[in-house]
């Protein structure tokens, strides 16, 4: 049976950051794509006019770009604002007087974790979790036990089905065709396996620092940030087995269970970096041990990719900003050539943003007699970033309103995860490394074959 569409979005968090960057763009796009036309209650703790939300709005949206006055006088029209208190129950009464007739209300959560227990309490206590859905950002805990713990806490109030977790990698155009490539390229998907494979790489990179969120970054670290969610799922996309069916349950199954054949990460595994200056940012400790940059090697139990090391690299302040993920082949030397070393090796090259698109690597016989070649890369797509036709945020608000489930990601997927990195996270050595690098030397401790390829 087709879920029930939400018909009011509950909006916690109306004046943090992510709503200033994420949210009111994709507000702005679902109303003038004509997906949004309910009441919008913007929650927060101080007492505001609906007209200084409404104002935080435009700038969001004029700030993002594309921004058109028809849909945002659409959208101002249903905002309303209430003052609630999140450790105070009675004040939750507030949000159900502003939205009487909502059968079926969408709560999107975008506070710290922290208050996910409170806020998911009182809302019960109000009336508000009766066939209403409930939407978190991550992180999801802060190791596997507590992550388990939480979800058990949320399912005194809302079952699972009505639990959407965002990892907004999920929501992106470009890792959603990463599974549409292989599927639709059995050419390419024939190639995914440990008889073929190399290694697979994956670097993101930021050019920019932790200005914002320094405090909650601090308490975090890039391990737990993007590693052990947005990049695990990555890995998740590229060697997951393909579903054989076209449900959401299929394919969140598939990657959760390439998720659990993941090895649990070793010191070995692992080297993490601290940008020089970091400490010195309003809201970190002086002795900070959090790191800003982390190279990690995974190895995947399974019989497709066992012995093939998936290689993660991310980190703060670094030349570019960048995420790419890179499938190389096994260089291959056949007698017909003339090259004393084996040509170049193929790889497909999948860009996932700030711009976007796919290409494959190949070798090609330069103009001659000898039977020798150069590399040169097939480029199959490719969008800039302003080219974007639906931002995450788009996708997922759009999808949680129509409880379609897909993109989101699973309990038993996120206590895996955290399983993975687990082991890793509390006390390791810290290397720093200077801004507008790619982070410290000792990486290439756990490197590519050749070191690490470096995005443009």
């Amino acid at each position: 049976m087709k879920p029930s569409r939400s018909d009011a979005l509950v909006f916690f968090g109306a004046t943090g950051d992510l709503a200033y960057k994420q949210i009111y763009p994709g507000l702005h796009a679902l109303v003038r794509r004509g997906r949004l036309d309910m009441p919008i209650v913007a929650i927060g703790r101080k007492d505001l006019p609906v007209s200084e939300i409404v104002a935080r709005a435009k700038e969001s949206v004029t700030k993002a770009g594309g921004f058109d006055a028809a849909a945002f006088a659409k959208l101002s029209g249903l905002f309303r604002y209430v003052q609630v208190d999140y450790d105070e129950p009675a004040t939750f009464a507030r949000i159900r007087a502003a939205i009487p007739a909502s059968k079926h209300p969408l709560h999107y959560v975008a506070l710290p974790p922290e208050v996910y227990e409170a806020v998911a309490t009182n809302l019960a206590k109000a009336g508000l979790h009766e066939g209403a859905r409930l939407t978190l950002e991550k992180p999801f805990g802060h190791d596997a036990a507590s992550a388990k713990a939480l979800s058990e806490l949320l399912y005194e109030y809302f079952p699972e089905e009505a639990i959407f977790r965002i990892d907004h990698f999920l929501g992106k155009e470009p890792v959603e065709n990463i599974v549409y490539f292989r599927a639709a390229n059995p050419l390419v998907e024939s190639g995914f396996s440990r008889d073929h494979v190399d290694y697979v790489e994956i670097t993101m990179a930021e050019k920019f620092g932790v200005k914002g969120r320094a405090k909650f970054y601090d308490d975090v670290g890039a391990i737990r940030d993007v590693v052990q969610n947005h990049l695990i799922e990555v890995v998740a996309c590229l060697a997951m087995e393909l579903p054989q069916g076209n449900s959401h349950d299929e394919l969140s199954a598939e990657r959760g269970r390439l998720i659990a054949r993941i090895r649990a990460l070793s010191n070995e595994d692992v080297v993490r970096g601290q940008v020089r200056g970091y400490k010195d940012e309003d809201g970190v400790r002086k002795d900070s041990t959090t790191e800003t940059f982390a190279a990690v090697r995974l190895a995947i139990d399974s019989p497709r990719w066992q012995g093939v090391p998936f290689f993660i690299r991310t980190g703060k302040s670094f030349p570019v900003t960048v995420t790419e993920a890179i499938v190389r082949w096994k260089a291959a030397q056949h007698p017909i050539l003339d090259e004393r070393v084996p040509a170049a090796p193929n790889y497909v090259r999948f860009r996932i943003g700030p711009d976007r698109g796919i290409a494959l690597g190949a070798s090609v016989k330069k103009d001659g007699e000898a039977m020798v070649g150069e590399p040169t890369e097939l480029v199959l797509c490719h969008t800039g970033a302003e080219q974007a036709a639906m931002t995450a945020y788009e996708r997922l608000l759009g999808d949680a309103i129509e409880g379609e489930r897909t993109l989101f990601a699973r309990k038993d997927a996120v206590e895996e995860s955290w399983r993975v990195v687990d082991p890793i996270v509390p006390n390791q050595e810290v290397f720093p490394y200077d801004a507008g690098t790619w982070g410290p030397a000792e990486a290439e401790r756990v490197a590519p074959p050749g070191g690490w390829t470096n995005p443009k």
